[in-house]
């Protein structure tokens, strides 16, 4: 009997691990998983075929997304494009090129404000490893993207101030006659300052119409001092010894030029910005503004016989800022691999030709800029030409301070408060005292 016994009680141990096997296993706990990688986690290698791109929102970024598709069929790659903000936009150029964060396989860089700082102090790649010799000989001011010898971005567009004026106005013959009884000269497109101060006032006819538009509000009224500097062939501060410039008789001079232009503006400009004035001038109550180009395809379609386009003014050259989305490889790069097929694609003639059909700027490929189909779609094209050399970026490590104390000089001297010289002094002796350009 005992034996018995041990016999049903092995059989029912066997039966109990036979459904012990059988019976789903536990889900594991968060404590048990492995971590994954957020969302701003980076690939960790080349194999990825992933390329994270940070770039600013805008329609150029909405292009380059658009485009992108065709990037990922040639490739295999996926491009992973994200668009953000303009203050977060700074803040990531920041983290990813001087802290190495390493999120980003392609960061674009603003032209005219963030070269200097890019190539003096960037953690980045040199392209030339990645760039075909093809791509690299047809690409339109290779130079200025270039530091010690290495091309170190790439530019997706150009894009610059024009000036915009009313030919109807200009070509008059009563207004031709009457200029010249007033000015003792012919009523021309105003090159130098001391013209545009000429015809800003002949043509300043309140409430009707003001002979200028420039807007008040800060970075608006900072962008319009940055053209007139350039213009006098001055900039805030000297590449080659590093010091600040901001009383220098081109600064000064600049500066009194666009105070007295102020004199000219519709009444409330302090609070416009120039997307403002593009209103005015729309509206027939603006004689001549500058502006980026894009508006162009605006006027040239919705008053053709009343608005013309030619290059900004200065008295040394035209005041042309460095307009564009410069591409850059992190040194922190995951994937530099694709980021450099990513840039290549960027630069081809097929998507150059496409993004200047659809936003309206100009190609960086000489080859795609010379296109008969490109030249027939951007009107005025012949006076884009004549601006391209001299498009020139602030010589500074800091644009950001800058932009709030130049301003605050720009006030001082509408108010009454100091004279253009003494703006010039107060920046460079006071506000900036002990400060360099490059740092």
């Amino acid at each position: 009997m005992k034996s018995g016994l041990i016999y049903k009680i092995v059989v029912v141990l066997v039966l109990l691990a036979m459904l012990a096997a059988c019976a789903p296993t536990a889900a594991p706990t968060a404590a048990d998983t492995p971590s994954q990688p957020s969302e701003a986690s980076a690939p960790q290698s080349d194999s990825a075929q992933v390329v994270r791109v940070l770039a600013v929102a805008g329609p150029e970024t909405d292009a380059l997304i658009a485009g992108a598709a065709e990037f990922e069929k040639q490739t295999g790659i996926t491009a992973s494009i994200e668009q953000v903000a303009r203050p977060l936009w700074s803040e990531r150029k920041v983290r990813e090129l001087l802290q190495d964060s390493g999120i980003y396989d392609v960061v674009f860089v603003g032209g005219g404000d963030d070269l200097v700082w890019v190539k003096t102090k960037g953690h980045v790649l040199p392209l030339d490893d990645y760039l075909s010799e093809e791509t690299k000989s047809q690409m339109i001011l290779a130079d200025t993207f270039t530091q010690d010898g290495k091309l170190i971005g790439a530019p997706q567009y150009f894009n610059f101030p024009m000036l915009f004026y009313r030919k109807d106005l200009l070509e008059d013959p009563q207004e031709q006659a009457d200029f010249k009884a007033q000015y003792g000269r012919d009523l021309t497109v105003p090159k130098t300052y001391d013209e545009l101060l000429e015809v800003a006032e002949f043509f300043n006819r309140p409430p009707e119409m003001s002979g200028y538009c420039l807007g008040g509000v800060d970075w608006s009224v900072f962008l319009d001092y940055t053209y007139y500097l350039y213009g006098t062939g001055g900039n805030f501060g000297d590449l080659e010894t590093g010091e600040l410039t901001l009383n220098s008789p081109e600064a000064v001079r600049a500066m009194d030029v666009l105070t007295r232009l102020t004199e000219f503006n519709p009444k409330g400009w302090e609070t416009m910005s120039f997307f403002d004035c593009d209103t005015q001038v729309q509206q027939g109550k603006v004689f001549m503004y500058q502006n980026w180009f894009y508006i162009w395809s605006t006027l040239s379609k919705d008053m053709p016989d009343q608005m013309a386009i030619a290059p900004v003014t200065g008295d040394v050259q035209p005041g042309a800022h460095l307009g564009a989305f410069v591409a850059v490889i992190p040194t922190a790069a995951p994937s530099p691999e694709a980021a450099g097929q990513f840039i290549e694609w960027m630069l081809n003639p097929d998507y150059q030709k496409e993004q200047t059909l659809v936003t309206g700027n100009m190609p960086v490929r000489e080859d795609v800029l010379q296109d008969p189909e490109v030249r027939s779609a951007l009107v005025g094209i012949e006076m884009y030409e004549q601006t391209i050399p001299y498009m020139t970026y602030q010589y500074t490590t800091w644009p950001n301070e800058l932009d709030s104390g130049v301003t605050e000089a720009i006030w001082k001297v509408l108010k009454g408060e100091m004279t253009a010289q003494q703006a010039g002094d107060w920046l460079q002796n006071e506000k900036f005292k002990d400060r360099k350009a490059i740092e």
